[in-house]
């Protein structure tokens, strides 16, 4: 039972790394500011993958462990990451348009 339950946790986490990419990719084409991805969530997710990182190493020092937290670390930090750069493009795109330096942004429109 044991050994089952070690082959769906690296399972199903294998299946979630992958399931970043395509976030990753969303977030990455968005010219919106990424304004329907959570910062708080996927901070809060890197933060807790970051712990994850220290529990494995200096708790329980089980290696699946910590690269499974590492891979997640570094997704969830990806997502995060891309977002607030978007966001930050978009807050300076704003405001420009308000400072008549630019045109409103596309998308702003339909907020």
């Amino acid at each position: 039972m044991l050994a089952a339950i070690v082959w769906l946790y690296l399972g199903t986490n294998a299946l979630r790394v992958v399931s970043y990419f395509p976030q990753i990719h969303a977030v990455w084409r968005c010219r919106d500011g990424a304004r329907s991805v959570s910062l708080l969530t996927w901070a809060s997710w890197s933060i807790s993958h970051v712990f994850a990182v220290l529990y494995s190493t200096q708790v329980v020092h089980d290696l699946p462990l910590l690269l499974i937290s590492l891979i997640n670390l570094v997704g969830c930090s990806a997502v995060t990451g891309i977002a607030l750069r978007r966001r930050l493009q978009w807050k300076r795109a704003l405001a420009a348009a308000y400072a008549g330096l630019a045109p409103v942004p596309t998308g702003y429109e339909t907020r």
